[in-house]
């Protein structure tokens, strides 16, 4: 029996539209009604997310807020919080500096927004995209100690470029990356995933992962589609996404988290 519902927010929860349909919301709010609860899988951190709840219409129906890729966990109805496995600033500043000259933007992202090296259309695109403030700084001097990831932002185009030389250059098994949109390319440290705040959040209701259904569409939801119960990627979702997922669902412009519950999961 499914107890928890975890998804991903872009290309998953809400369309290309930014928009979280009514099908989606009706379908959340059974699920709820029939005891299971709802969590938000992000790599956005959990500071940036609340906000847009209220947006979505998914005030009050969010258990659940897993931000930074698994690095931070909320318990909305508790407000308990859990953080775990950061980055080390040394080597976010070796990346840095290994990765800038090329054209890549480094980021640091906190509670109060997006600060990048220098502003771009592809950081307005981002910004604009995930509704998040964004200011030019020096990333450099706002990394005083571990933070959860470093985000590069990329033109979508040269996505090929950063993984292929990332497999190619990668010199320490210290750090994993992956693509987590068409323009975004991350890194965090190799013990971090979705799932580990998946498997937080199990501890926390004490229930298996196997009665959790996780939804996502993209390489940072791999570890999370792999170890739920039931593994939905979408059907826009990336190619590696969709090799580890059980089922392939509907594309997110067509109420694929909403036709999977209906059909498989809710009680009629």
């Amino acid at each position: 029996m499914i107890k928890l519902i975890a998804s991903d927010i872009d290309g998953t929860l809400i369309n290309s539209k930014s928009e979280c349909t009514a099908a989606t919301i009706e379908a959340i709010t059974k699920a709820r009604e029939q005891g299971m609860k709802f969590a938000i899988c992000s790599g956005r951190p959990v500071s940036g997310i609340k906000p847009l709840l209220k947006g979505w219409h998914l005030e009050g129906l969010c258990d659940y807020i897993v931000g930074m890729n698994g690095g931070e966990v909320l318990n909305v109805k508790e407000n308990k919080f859990v953080s775990c496995y950061p980055l080390d600033r040394d080597i976010i500043l070796d990346l840095m500096d290994e990765y800038e000259p090329m054209g890549y933007i480094p980021t640091y992202y906190d509670d109060s927004g997006l600060y990048v090296q220098k502003i771009t259309q592809d950081v307005i695109n981002v910004a604009t995209r995930t509704a998040t403030p964004y200011f030019e700084a020096d990333v450099r001097k706002l990394t005083t100690g571990p933070q959860p990831k470093l985000m590069f932002i990329l033109p979508s185009e040269k996505m090929k470029d950063i993984e292929s030389y990332y497999e190619a250059h990668r010199h320490d098994d210290k750090y994993i990356a992956f693509k987590t949109a068409v323009d975004l390319f991350e890194f965090s440290n190799p013990l971090l995933a979705k799932d580990v705040g998946i498997r937080i959040i199990c501890a926390q209701m004490n229930i298996d992962l196997s009665q959790v259904i996780a939804f996502g569409d993209t390489t940072n939801d791999i570890e999370m589609l792999k170890a739920a119960g039931i593994g939905v990627c979408m059907a826009n979702g990336s190619d590696d996404a969709k090799a580890v997922a059980d089922v392939i669902g509907d594309s997110c412009d067509n109420d694929g988290i909403a036709k999977y519950l209906n059909e498989n999961i809710l009680k009629n």
